[in-house]
């Protein structure tokens, strides 16, 4: 290892570190308050506040666009691509509302972070049991009707390369159930900032959330939640590519 290597190895041993200790301290801290908040909503708001102390700590940098498309009067399903674990806080950390997050089973398991998402109300799917995800789905739809917003990542799992890839059926069969519209989101960026496979942040990677009009599930059936599912994966792309005009900054 040469001098510059050395460094970047501590700096990350140090980030490491720092990054166990935030999740301990609002991790522990949400836990012993949950009692108090039974709706989830505070444990979700210690969710923000750990988000931003990471983004801080990484020192990465994120500008919000499209928040006027967020709905204010009805529950949503919030799509967005996934290219980087650094989506979790980039999102929860800039999303400055209340809202519900589906994903995967393994993420219940984990120490701290696992009790926070059980008390929250996030909702886990366990993806080798079609007959268990549906029953998860049919919990998410519940959090719908009673007005909250739910974020999926479609693609079911990192993208490997940063492009988007294919997206699942089953958040649109959820978005068709509930008669909610889908909320496509383009995050940028946060592929640079940690790559799959590596545990080496990239400070100072410039991230972009944008946030696209709202696409209407109402015209469509349970057969077309291919169609709804290709209709949305389309506006994802759009927010991605910055084709999507009237961005407001954040």
């Amino acid at each position: 290892m040469n001098s510059r290597e050395i460094m970047a190895f501590i700096q990350a041993i140090v980030l490491a570190v720092a990054v166990i200790i935030v999740t301990l301290v609002f991790g522990v801290t949400a836990i012993i308050l949950s009692p108090f908040n039974p709706t989830g909503n505070l444990v979700h708001l210690f969710a923000r506040w750990w988000s931003r102390t990471l983004l801080w700590l990484g020192r990465i940098p994120v500008t919000v666009l499209g928040l006027d498309n967020l709905p204010r009067d009805r529950p949503f399903i919030l799509a967005s691509n996934h290219a980087s674990a650094a989506d979790i806080p980039i999102l929860f950390g800039h999303m400055p509302i209340q809202f519900r997050v589906i994903a995967k089973d393994s993420l219940f398991r984990l120490p701290i972070l696992g009790s926070c998402m059980r008390l929250a109300g996030y909702i886990s799917i366990d993806r080798a049991s079609p007959t268990k995800a549906m029953r998860r789905l049919q919990r998410a739809v519940h959090k719908l009707q009673t007005g909250l917003p739910v974020l999926v990542f479609p693609e079911g799992t990192r993208s490997r390369s940063g492009a988007l890839q294919p997206f699942h059926k089953g958040a649109f069969l959820l978005a068709i159930e509930a008669g909610v519209p889908v909320v496509p989101i383009g995050i940028n960026g946060s592929f640079d900032v940690l790559i799959s496979g590596s545990l080496r942040i990239r400070p100072g990677v410039e991230v972009t959330i944008a946030i696209g009009p709202p696409v209407e599930s109402d015209t469509f059936s349970k057969k077309d939640r291919g169609r709804l599912s290709e209709t949305v994966h389309g506006a994802v792309a759009d927010c991605l590519k910055g084709e999507m005009a009237g961005f407001s900054r954040v």
